[in-house]
């Protein structure tokens, strides 16, 4: 009868261990979203119109805003982290979550598992989530409002399979991303990959480049001149240079001075000016189509700087864009000068 009563002791003590062990077990199991990865995004067709109807909006708004209207879906890669740091091998079949955006639930997701995860061992899988701009509306205003930054997070609860017995466990986690690089550079490259030619420019006027350079200002905001000037300026100012044209600054200088400036062309079609510096005789020469000289000569540049002796007299510094037969050139200029 002792023995019996030992046996069935050892029994309980290895059962209770058992279960000791099952419930340790179940502690130690958890997912987690690890990482999200921008796969791609679905864009509305490309086209002129399409862009043309950005610029146009991009005038009276901010582009980002305005760019979800050619957004059709975004794509993503949810990695989740399965860990089982427990004692007993499980098998994991699926997984089922919702998906909220900043907060807003847009959805539910799904990921097929279907693998044994060891004790000690953590496995991470990728679920691919289409989120369609119907889903996505009711966010989209927190996304604008955010720059493009997306906190996606994931709440579902998994169920781990161990000997017929179904083990729930909750799961939460939270990961951001940011779309905003991605918008931008795909509207750049699709500006860039159809410039207009001339035909099409003569057929639909110059108010579709303007609108189309309205976007690449927003886009990147243009390269901003920084130089630090000594002396009394003269020149701080953003000047507009259209197609087969030039415009001028004229100045006098009653010694002889040192003369330092700098400038910068921004354009949807080409980034580059030409400057030069003239006297009255030769800037003459200039204006009549003639052979000229010139104090300086930047060619055909994108930005440039340039520091002077100059005798007093008149002096005019001339902005070229005489070259270009389509883009109107946006050319920020800073000079200043003092007598030495």
């Amino acid at each position: 009868m002792c023995k019996l009563i030992a046996i069935g002791i050892v029994f309980l003590v290895i059962f209770l261990l058992i279960i000791g062990l099952f419930v340790y077990s179940y502690t130690q199991l958890s997912v987690n979203l690890n990482d999200v990865r921008l796969h791609s995004i679905d864009w509305a067709s490309l086209t002129w119109d399409r862009l043309f109807n950005l610029g146009l909006s991009t005038l009276t708004g901010e582009w980002f805003g305005t760019s979800f209207d050619l957004i059709e879906g975004i794509n993503l890669n949810l990695l989740i982290g399965i860990s089982n740091n427990g004692f007993f091998p499980l098998y994991v079949p699926d997984l089922s979550y919702d998906i909220l955006i900043n907060g807003i639930l847009i959805g539910k997701g799904n990921s097929d598992v279907n693998f044994v995860i060891n004790p000690g061992q953590t496995k991470v899988i990728t679920s691919f989530q289409n989120i369609t701009k119907g889903n996505m509306a009711p966010a989209i205003h927190s996304v604008i409002e955010s720059k493009g930054v997306m906190e996606i997070k994931v709440r579902g609860m998994a169920y781990f399979h161990f000997f017929g017995i179904s083990i729930p466990v909750t799961f939460e986690s939270t990961r951001n991303i940011s779309i905003y690089d991605e918008v931008r550079e795909t509207i750049y490259e699709e500006i860039q990959k159809n410039k207009l030619q001339n035909s099409v420019i003569s057929s639909v006027g110059k108010s579709i480049e303007s609108a189309l350079g309205s976007i690449v200002n927003d886009l990147f905001g243009g390269d901003e001149l920084e130089l630090s000037l000594s002396g009394q300026k003269f020149v701080d100012s953003i000047f507009q240079v259209g197609p087969g044209a030039y415009t001028y600054v004229s100045f006098s200088l009653p010694c002889i001075a040192q003369i330092k400036g700098g400038f910068v062309a921004n354009d949807i079609f080409g980034d580059d000016i030409i400057v030069l510096v003239l006297d009255d005789y030769n800037f003459n020469k200039f204006e009549n189509s003639q052979y000229h000289t010139s104090f300086y000569d930047s060619s055909k540049i994108h930005s440039g700087e340039f520091n002077l002796i100059l005798e007093s007299g008149d002096y005019y510094i001339v902005m070229s864009n005489q070259y270009s037969m389509l883009s109107t050139k946006t050319v920020q200029f800073k000079v200043a000068s003092f007598c030495i």
